[in-house]
């Protein structure tokens, strides 16, 4: 992997971006108008759209209260691998309880069938630290990940959070696609040496109707630039082996993954695609 080595670095570390729209899906005539609203307005008809969509898969989303602390500490520990059901106890779910928000998806027998934790830190802004993301593997297919992830979003700009953040296995390849693709988060520090947790990601998204909406990934146009443009200067595309690459990259501080290309073909491997960061934050 080459690249331009000239292309200018980000200095600014911010975590306000904006994805090129040239690789973005466009807005449907109802996102559109939403953009128009107040904030406090886009959050309420938001959050009551996402209710009414989770609501046809005859499911309930409703936060987490202290006394769903079992029966949830029960359903990660089922549905997550070791090391990840290892690092929240039944503690930190009474902290995320009490002190951030927690989503809950229950069938019609009120069982838990997904979840999603966020909780409050203020280190020169506000954030909203998202954790345990889990979707019944019953439930595959039908969106309800990406659909928790902005609701917990939007619960965040309610309580005056500026950024979600969160840090994910980098093998994750299906939150990263929830979560990157989907949803439209940028990652922006790849960890090579948390011995603990393995190769993980932190990755972010500002906390905006903009940035919630205008920052999703349209798979098809990220081929259209990759056919237009060059790689190495206006792009860079890894395989997700190759971690030496990966590492590079985030060291140099030249590029950030904008999205997760998955093909449909089972033979194809996934791939990084990368930008350079002088395209993603605007001039201060």
């Amino acid at each position: 992997m080459r690249y331009n080595q000239n292309i200018e670095k980000d200095t600014k570390q911010s975590k306000f971006f904006a994805k090129p729209l040239c690789i973005c899906k466009e807005l449907n005539d109802w996102e559109k108008s939403i953009l128009l609203l107040n904030e406090k307005d886009f959050i309420d008809v938001y959050k009551e759209k996402i209710q009414s969509e989770i609501d046809s898969y005859n499911l309930k989303l409703r936060l987490v209260k202290l006394s769903d602390i079992d029966p949830l500490y029960d359903f990660i520990i089922t549905h997550f691998s070791k090391e990840y059901r290892e690092d929240v106890s039944k503690y930190d779910l009474f902290r995320f309880i009490k002190y951030g928000h927690g989503l809950l998806l229950e069938n019609a027998q009120n069982k838990i069938m997904g979840c999603l934790l966020g909780i409050g830190y203020e280190k020169d802004i506000k954030i909203s630290y998202s954790v345990r993301l889990g979707i019944d593997k019953r439930l595959k297919g039908k969106g309800l990940g990406r659909l928790l992830t902005v609701y917990s979003c939007l619960l965040a700009m309610e309580s005056g959070a500026q950024i979600k953040i969160g840090l994910i296995s980098y093998y994750n390849l299906t939150s990263l696609h929830i979560h990157v693709n989907q949803s439209g988060w940028l990652i922006d520090t790849f960890y090579h040496d948390l011995n603990s947790l393995g190769l993980s990601f932190e990755f972010s998204l500002p906390l905006t109707p903009e940035a919630l909406l205008l920052n999703r990934i349209d798979l098809d146009k990220v081929q259209t630039y990759i056919a237009e443009y060059q790689e190495g200067l206006d792009y860079l595309l890894v395989k997700v082996d190759d971690i030496e690459t990966i590492k590079t990259i985030y060291e140099n501080r030249i590029f950030k993954i904008v999205a997760i290309i998955i093909s449909k073909r089972k033979n194809d491997n996934p791939m990084f695609f990368a930008m350079p960061v002088e395209m993603l934050y605007e001039k201060q």
